[in-house]
This record gives C-alpha cells, sequence and structure tokens, in this order.
C-alpha cells in the first residue's frame, strides 16, 4: 500500500501509520500500521513530531477511534498524564542507553542504573495513587521489549512496596532490583534464549561481582522465578527461602507479562489468574494487597467490550475479577458472569471517559 506525508496537525483518527516514526535519535516511537488514536496525535505534538507518513488508502476503522474523539476545546490528555509520560519517556530513554551498554560491554553502569532506579521512584512519589491508573494505559512501544518491560516491573515493584510500607530506602533498592530482574536476556546467547534459567544464571553471573549492588538487588534476580510452592527455577526454592524482594518481582513480572499486548492493556484476566490459577505459587501477602489495589483502580475505568460497545466498569464480582459489572455508554449494565459471548477487549484511556462525559 502507497504511502503519504501529513502534518501531524492533519492527522485523523483511524488513519493508519505507514512507516515507522523515528525520533532525532533514531528511536522507534511508533511501528508500522499503527492505528491513530487521538492520544496518538496528542504523542507525536509531545515529541514534537511535525510530519508522519500513513497509508493512502487508509481509513477509520474501529469503533473506539471513533468514541475516544473528544468534543471541541477539550484536552486529550490531562497534564498531569502529560507530565507523567514525559518522565516515563526520559526513564525508558536513559534505561536503553544503560541496556545497550551491557549488551555491548557484558559491564554494569551501576551509577546510570542507579539514577535510573531513583527517577522511577521520584516519579512514583510525585505522582501518588494516580501513577498506576497512567501505568495501566501507558505501556506504549517506546523502546525494546526488555527495556519496556524491565521498567514497568520497577514502577509494578515500586507500588507493592509501598503498599507494604517498606522504607524509602527499601523501596529505592527494590527498584533498582526490579529494574535488573532480566538483565540475563541483555547477554544471553541466541541458542539459549528460550531456556528458561539461562536469563537467570547469566543475570547472576553479571552481577555476582559487583561489590556496589546490595545483594537484595542480586536475590531479587536469582530468585524471581522461584514460586512459593518451589515449582519454581533454577533451585526450585520454596516459601520463606525466598527472598521478598524477588516474591513481589515475581507478582510484578507475571502481572506486566500478561496484562499487556502491545500498546493496549487487559489487566483483568490476570487478575483472575493470579487469585486463582497461581494461588499457591505467588505470596499471597504480597500479592492479594496488589490485586486489591489494581481493582480499586480499575472501578470506574472505561474498558472497549469484544462485541465493540465501550463502557465503564462499576463493580467486581469477587468470585470472577475478569467478568466485572460494566455500564455501557448507553446505560445498559452488564454483569459479564452471567453474559455470555461478552468479554472485556481491552482498556481506554481515563481521558477517554471525561470526554465522554
Amino acid at each position: 500500500m502507497s504511502t503519504k506525508m501529513l502534518a501531524v496537525k492533519d492527522l485523523v483518527p483511524g488513519m493508519v501509520i505507514g512507516e515507522p516514526v523515528l525520533s532525532a535519535s533514531g528511536k522507534v516511537l511508533l511501528g508500522k500500521d499503527v492505528v491513530i488514536a487521538p492520544r496518538t496525535i496528542s504523542l507525536l505534538l509531545l515529541w514534537n513530531v511535525c510530519h508522519v507518513f500513513v497509508n493512502d488508502e487508509a481509513e477509520i476503522s474501529s469503533a473506539e477511534s471513533q468514541q475516544e474523539q473528544p468534543a471541541a476545546g477539550q484536552s486529550i490528555l490531562s497534564n498531569e498524564f502529560s507530565n507523567f509520560f514525559k518522565e516515563y519517556d526520559g526513564l525508558i530513554t536513559t534505561a536503553v542507553q544503560s541496556f545497550d551498554f551491557i549488551r555491548n560491554t557484558n559491564n554494569i553502569p551501576v551509577q546510570e542504573l542507579k539514577d535510573t532506579s531513583f527517577g522511577i521512584y521520584s516519579t512514583v512519589l510525585s505522582t501518588g495513587p494516580a501513577i498506576m491508573d497512567y501505568l495501566l494505559v501507558s505501556d506504549y512501544n517506546l523502546a525494546d521489549k526488555v527495556t519496556r518491560h524491565s521498567v514497568m516491573v520497577a514502577f509494578i515493584s515500586s507500588i507493592i512496596g509501598r503498599k507494604l510500607k517498606f522504607s524509602d530506602d527499601q523501596i529505592k533498592v527494590l527498584i533498582l532490583a526490579g529494574l535488573l530482574h532480566d538483565i540475563g536476556k541483555l547477554v544471553i546467547a541466541k541458542d539459549s534464549e528460550h531456556e528458561p534459567k539461562a536469563h537467570v544464571i547469566h543475570g547472576g553471573k553479571l552481577l555476582q561481582h559487583v561489590s556496589s549492588l546490595p545483594q537484595e538487588v542480586l536475590l531479587g534476580v536469582l530468585q524471581h522465578h522461584e514460586l512459593m510452592d518451589g515449582s519454581g527455577f533454577p533451585l526450585g526454592s520454596k516459601g520463606d527461602k525466598i527472598h521478598l524482594f524477588a516474591r513481589i518481582i515475581a507478582v510484578a513480572d507475571i502481572f506486566h507479562q500478561h496484562a499487556y499486548d502491545g500498546e493496549h492493556s487487559n489487566p483483568f484476566p490476570v487478575l483472575e489468574h493470579m487469585a486463582k490459577t497461581l494461588f499457591d505459587k505467588l505470596d499471597q501477602g504480597v500479592c492479594q494487597p496488589f490485586i486489591r489495589h489494581v481493582r480499586d483502580c480499575l472501578t470506574n475505568s472505561p474498558v472497549l467490550l469484544s462485541d465493540g460497545r465501550t463502557g465503564q466498569v462499576i463493580f467486581f464480582n469477587q468470585n470472577r475479577l475478569d467478568q466485572p459489572i460494566v455500564k455501557t455508554h448507553t446505560g445498559t449494565i452488564l454483569d459479564l458472569s452471567t453474559t455470555k459471548n461478552i468479554s472485556i477487549k481491552r482498556l481506554l484511556s481515563q481521558e477517554y471517559l471525561a470526554n465522554a462525559n
């Protein structure tokens, strides 16, 4: 399909990106075939992108793009969200630089990683309770998968640490452990990348002689795939033999891996999975407070349903966290636990809710 160049100010929701959008440094900001939504245009403006290539024959292709069109004069992104996203973008950028250094040299830029961790800590403190709302919809494809996942696990781990009333110093170390939990994937050989234990072992080898890193960081890296019932790896440790930081990172890791698909998120199924299927595998003293926190954040959140309708979560069924009660934009009340063939497809942004009211 042919493409044409358009000014960002002339973009219309529903158009499709025809060529990857790059930053001045060559970083991919948006990939090819991304469907443009109102928030996409706002992000391009935040990134100071003036022109993009779109598919010449693109047309508005999804109901949610039309539904998210704000009324005249309304702000697509709140100032608070915009400020958070700028900080998040900057943290991703610095993490990419540090991780690229590790890939190329097999050395650990400790101070740079500590600076990134402190940046995450500062962002969590300055954003407050709203940060989980933003993280649930803000996992844009700004960097490679390992970097993006590592930064998000660090953010989520810090939220759990605060729920567990950790001290500030403990949270800072926990964030660093979360940021480095998958560091072994940066240096793993291609023929070993599908061996589950390989990245844990490589990560441990990278960090074991870095004396300036707290011991808790190394334990978080080595044990984040251990499970409470002893069925994890690499050693099959169980219960209290697993460091608390590793148990926290395990919850954050599983949640992020399963809640996101590309730039969109659907955390409802993973909450049910963590609460039921993984009940004996995750530390419930960590998992349950986190589940309750995410559930509270998701109440009143706008969602796209599998039948194309949009709505708002108004109540959670305690026995089926993936099937809450939803009020559609037309006022219909749907109990998804008793409604056949309708499920939540993904979250919409809080800006959508504000613009719809």
